[in-house]
């Protein structure tokens, strides 16, 4: 009989979030400008299992960032452009228990499913004004849309504290 327990793969999760650190600091090095995002989704639009949900998410983010990523570079996938892409590492952050000070366990209510990440934008871009002014007002209508669970998009430019980000 085959036993599954000897074959379970263990990732080291402290050398992973590390190695992400390490990736992120060596882009804004090479003058990437760091970015945290924030996709919040409604819950009333994902009633669905918990299956459909995520892939239900993971395409509404390739969606937008195949679109961000047009907008950025107008030939993303010619050889001349190939380090001058930006960089979305998302990771989705799931509604947790909270506590009080008088220790009773609450359920704090929230609008929906969140979606946490980084966004590195290359130096050499084609946006005419600033990141954050073309997802919130320039681009925003093409991003959040109605009747799709994508409720709103938060993005805030990030200053030396990248690595907390990363954590």
């Amino acid at each position: 009989m085959f036993n599954n327990e000897t074959y379970v793969a263990s990732i080291d999760i402290n050398s992973y979030i590390d190695g992400l650190g390490e990736m992120v600091s060596m882009y804004i090095k090479k003058g990437f400008e760091p970015y945290i995002i924030s996709f919040m989704f409604r819950l009333s639009a994902l009633n669905t299992s918990a299956t459909q949900q995520m892939m239900m998410i993971e395409s509404e983010i390739n969606r937008v960032y195949s679109r961000f990523l047009t907008e950025t570079v107008r030939y993303p996938w010619s050889k001349g452009n190939v380090g001058n892409r930006p960089i979305l590492i998302a990771c989705p952050d799931w509604p947790v228990f909270k506590w009080k000070t008088t220790f009773k366990r609450i359920y704090l209510p929230h609008e929906g499913i969140h979606v946490g990440g980084i966004l590195l934008v290359p130096p050499r871009n084609n946006l005419k004004n600033g990141v954050k002014d073309h997802f919130e007002t320039v681009k925003r209508k093409a991003y959040v849309r109605p009747g799709f669970p994508l409720s709103r998009i938060h993005i805030q430019h990030m200053d030396d504290s990248y690595g907390r980000a990363v954590d």
